[in-house]
């Protein structure tokens, strides 16, 4: 019953999306934000708990979900999410401390970086898919 209705909420939002504006404005500051194309399609390390400044962590996108959903990283580390799905996501923030930022759709294999340099919890979302969720806290 959990994966119907799972699956029931991927399609409601893949419809939603596709009949969606096409306004590039993103609504963010783009403060510390780069999308690029992704580059490497071997595993994701795992992302260490109080990972060092200017140290890599990534967040994949296997499906419906980030993984890992939360992170700990020290302030100057940058995090890459990787869509490794086969349906498009976004990462939004949704609140906590420093700048707005909004990957805008990635699709499969694309990535989404961020360097996170505020200390805080953010939570962040992904937009087409209600209950995709994630954090990450800088010490």
């Amino acid at each position: 019953m959990k994966k119907l209705l799972v699956l029931l909420i991927a399609c409601l939002a893949l419809t939603v999306a596709a009949c969606g504006d096409d306004d590039d404005d993103d609504g963010g500051d783009g403060a510390g934000t780069t999308t690029t194309e992704q580059t490497d399609t071997g595993a994701a390390p795992p992302a260490d708990e109080g990972g060092g400044g200017g140290k890599a962590v990534t967040v994949d996108i296997p499906a419906i979900e980030f993984d890992p959903a939360d992170v700990t990283v020290k302030a100057g580390t940058t995090i890459t999410w990787t869509n490794s799905d086969d349906l498009p996501h976004t990462v939004t923030k949704e609140g906590g401390p420093g700048g707005d930022f909004d990957s805008g759709n990635l699709e499969p294999g694309d990535e989404f970086e961020l360097t996170a340099d505020v200390k805080g919890t953010v939570d962040y979302v992904c937009t087409i898919h209600p209950g995709q969720a994630g954090t990450f806290t800088v010490k």
